[in-house]
């Protein structure tokens, strides 16, 4: 009896062990897109930047460079911000992420003084978001554009809660086939 329960036992770890070495890398890597997104709501976004760069590691792709240019540029590093951007940019246009990279490059160039370039961009943002999502702010980003004087601080806040709104529709939608994006079928 007493060998049968070491087996059983050696038997047990053993497939512990298994599934803890097996785990996938797209387990990895919503564990850290998971991690990157609380820090981020705490606005902690060193440790943000990181878990999203920990699950870029474990899945390359548009939406955790996106969110670790927006984490890099909270913190006021232009140059992390710019390389994650340039390098999500080629499959941002497909990604859920587009708004994210697109919105945050236009943050990024007006910061850098790079006030036409920065505008252009932000003019792409507005009419791309304009027909996909909804947004209250989008009068007052076209207000910005034709001035060609973008509040850097306003318009940080705006874009912000717009990419948020719709990224989180994006979500519900995924999750629960409910929402937005739900109505826009019928």
């Amino acid at each position: 009896m007493q060998g049968l329960l070491t087996a059983l036992y050696a038997g047990s770890l053993m497939t512990i062990f298994l599934l803890a070495a097996c785990s996938s890398p797209f387990t990895t890597y919503s564990r850290y897109m998971s991690e990157g997104q609380r820090y981020w709501k705490l606005k902690e976004y060193e440790q943000a930047r990181k878990a999203f760069l920990m699950a870029y590691e474990a899945e390359k792709g548009v939406v955790p460079l996106a969110w670790a240019a927006s984490a890099s540029y909270w913190l006021n590093d232009l140059t992390g911000a710019e390389t994650y951007i340039r390098q999500a940019e080629p499959g941002a246009r497909t990604s859920v992420c587009y708004f994210r990279v697109t919105g945050y490059k236009a943050l990024l160039l007006l910061r850098q003084g790079k006030k036409d370039e920065g505008l252009v961009v932000l003019k792409e943002y507005a009419r791309a978001y304009g027909i996909t999502y909804p947004s209250r702010n989008l009068p007052l980003i076209d207000l910005m554009i034709n001035k060609g004087d973008a509040d850097i601080q306003k318009l940080e806040a705006m874009l912000e809660e717009d990419i948020y709104a719709y990224e989180q529709e994006i979500e519900q939608f995924n999750r629960t086939g409910t929402g937005y994006f739900d109505k826009r079928g019928s």
